[in-house]
């Protein structure tokens, strides 16, 4: 690993971190060193840190964090990232709020500490950064490339335990602008504009009017030439579980079980929930005990629905090293088990969604990346993770369920990724499912909450005050168009009603379970 040390972006010192000799650098930048470092040395592991870091290293920790090439991390010690957290009202994913006690997936990256791999560096067109400030241009670099399969991360194992303080920097409303005119929609600039004058009374017009002529950041890279072999790759002889919650679809869960039969990977168990709320009913799939099948099959029959208890049920009863979270309408093909597994030990991923679309839907994407939801209908988890988390009851019947058993994981030090060629049809069964009809509490009032509490409530978990206001406002937008009362003021004072009853059933869901 070769450093680069800096303070405010000014060259300070570069050294080997094995050999500890200096490396002599012809620039004032730690950006341009970090480049230039990059061709010179492009097998190597590009780190920097504040100058007044350098002796607190954690070796360990960048060892343990740098297991493959295409990750990016670093730890702000300070309590701001250098993109104001209003950032929030443009950004919904959950890469803003950070832990910063865990490993935590974010593209909000920090000078304080940090590294790249210098041949993922290479991908990058200097010109594009070099005239923004070193915190400026290192999320830049974070955010395009997590969309293109690079790895980002806030990484507190990469300091050792010190007390040393930062001076604290001012974030400026302008950096801002900027940086949401260069890496998102330009339409974003106006909503932010909006929602600071709406939430925070701040007529910004200079920061939106400068911002207008900054131009859109390099969009897309290609990885795909870098090789991804991570050093935490279990071993080549991997198990795995099914777990299939089920409500009224016989023939399609056969599909599914058949599809199953045919894997190239076997998995050793398949654990079937069937739900059926009428308490005098019996199992309808006779073909559980009729057919023979190259899998054990547990078959746990309950008079209660809800996909959340059933999930739970299921994964108590889970035995292999990695758990496949599926729904009973899907179908793929034969190698499709193996090969997820394979290309999550290719980069030591623990927590994976698969591509799962709806028939004549296409994929989008085209490399394994960072995933900012996750797939109860389409995932693969390490087994033990399942022990430490569960689905929470209190998103029973309604929506948000597999977000937050994302944000579970994630809260663990895991990441969530991607795997887009690994393709999964969703028939989206007409009859069945697991939404039985259900009537909430909250069906009964006067006035209907909006959106649903359970949406609140991922949203009032998971989501930053900037994101909140972010999701009301367009939310608020986007139903102001299905509505025939088209009275702006009466509309306004209606939502506010309905969102504010939003909040109240969320904490009662919360405080409930």
């Amino acid at each position: 690993m070769i450093v680069v040390t800096h303070i405010n972006n000014k060259l300070i010192s570069v050294f080997d971190n094995v050999s500890k000799v200096s490396i002599d650098i012809n620039c004032s930048s730690a950006l341009d060193a970090m480049f230039k470092l990059s061709k010179k040395y492009p097998e190597r592991l590009i780190a920097w840190c504040h100058h007044d870091l350098k002796e607190v290293l954690n070796d360990k920790g960048f060892q343990d964090t740098f297991h493959h090439k295409l990750i990016m991390a670093s730890y702000e010690l300070r309590n701001e990232n250098y993109i104001s957290e209003n950032i929030g009202f443009v950004d919904s994913s959950p890469f803003i709020k950070i832990n910063k006690n865990v490993t935590y997936p974010t593209w909000l990256m920090s000078s304080c500490i940090g590294a790249i791999h210098a041949e993922v560096l290479l991908k990058y067109d200097f010109n594009e950064f070099k005239n923004d400030s070193f915190e400026y241009a290192l999320n830049s670099i974070a955010k395009i490339g997590m969309l293109n399969g690079l790895f980002c991360y806030s990484e507190p194992n990469l300091l050792q335990s010190n007390s040393i303080k930062l001076p604290p920097f001012k974030t400026k409303t302008k950096t801002l602008f900027k940086f949401i005119k260069q890496h998102y929609k330009s339409g974003w600039i106006f909503i932010t504009f909006f929602n600071s004058l709406i939430y925070e009374k701040k007529l910004l017009i200079l920061p939106l009017l400068v911002s207008i002529f900054n131009s859109k950041k390099q969009a897309s890279l290609n990885f795909n030439n870098i090789a991804v072999k991570s050093s935490r790759r279990n071993n080549n002889n991997l198990t795995i579980d099914v777990v299939i919650p089920t409500i009224g679809r016989k023939p399609y869960l056969y599909d599914v079980l058949q599809d199953l039969s045919k894997q190239t990977l076997l998995p050793k168990q398949v654990i079937i929930v069937e739900q059926n709320q009428n308490q005098n009913s019996k199992s309808e799939l006779d073909y559980l005990k009729s057919n023979n099948w190259p899998y054990k099959i547990k078959h746990i029959f309950i008079h209660q629905t809800g996909a959340c208890n059933a999930r739970n049920i299921a994964l108590e009863n889970v035995k292999s090293e990695f758990v496949f979270l599926a729904d009973d309408d899907i179908r793929f093909d034969v190698h499709t088990l193996k090969k997820a597994l394979s290309q999550m030990n290719d980069y030591g991923l623990k927590a994976a969604t698969l591509s799962c679309l709806k028939k004549g839907e296409k994929e989008t994407k085209n490399n394994i990346m960072p995933w900012h939801t996750f797939g109860t209908a389409s995932s693969i988890i390490l087994s033990s993770i399942t022990k430490s988390i569960h689905f929470d009851l209190a998103y029973e019947h309604g929506f948000g369920e597999d977000g937050d058993y994302g944000m579970q994981i994630r809260n663990l030090s895991q990441d969530v990724g991607y795997l887009p060629d690994c393709s999964l049809l969703h028939l989206k069964a007409p009859v069945g499912g697991f939404r039985t009809k259900f009537e909430h509490p909250w069906e009964k009032e006067k006035i209907l909450p909006k959106p649903s509490p359970t949406v609140m409530l991922f949203n009032l978990k998971h989501r930053t005050k900037f994101q909140l206001l972010g999701y009301k406002t367009i939310l608020f937008l986007k139903f102001f168009k299905l509505q025939s009362n088209k009275n702006i003021f009466t509309y306004m004072s209606n939502m506010k009603k309905r969102w504010n009853k939003s909040i109240y059933w969320a904490q009662h869901l919360n405080n409930r379970y």
